[in-house]
């Protein structure tokens, strides 16, 4: 094991070798890098960009939920609103759907 007390293993040619340091190290097949942090192992994307954690990702999903939630509600507003609109149009005599 090496200093940061990480290690890892590989499979080349079908049988697994040892890693002995991960600090740095790049995944040959998948370009992904690996470093050790505070908070454990932290891995990067072959573009440098580091892999999100779990609770990073539930945090994105539940903000997306929540706008998709929000604009469904501005839309239904909106579809409500127009609904009325037309009824006041109907009420002088004017038939919306031909309006241009």
């Amino acid at each position: 094991m090496g200093n940061s007390g990480t290690f890892g293993a590989r499979s080349p040619a079908g049988r697994l070798d040892v890693i002995e340091e991960m600090d740095g190290w790049v995944s040959p097949r998948l370009q992904i890098r690996f470093e050790p942090s505070e908070s454990g192992l932290q891995i990067f994307r072959p573009d440098g960009q580091p892999f999100l954690t779990f609770v990073e990702l539930e945090t994105l999903r539940l903000q997306a939920q929540q706008q998709a939630e929000q604009a469904q509600q501005r839309a239904e507003r909106a579809e409500r609103r127009a609904e009325r609109l037309a009824e006041c149009l109907r009420a002088l005599g004017i038939d919306p759907d031909y309006i241009q």
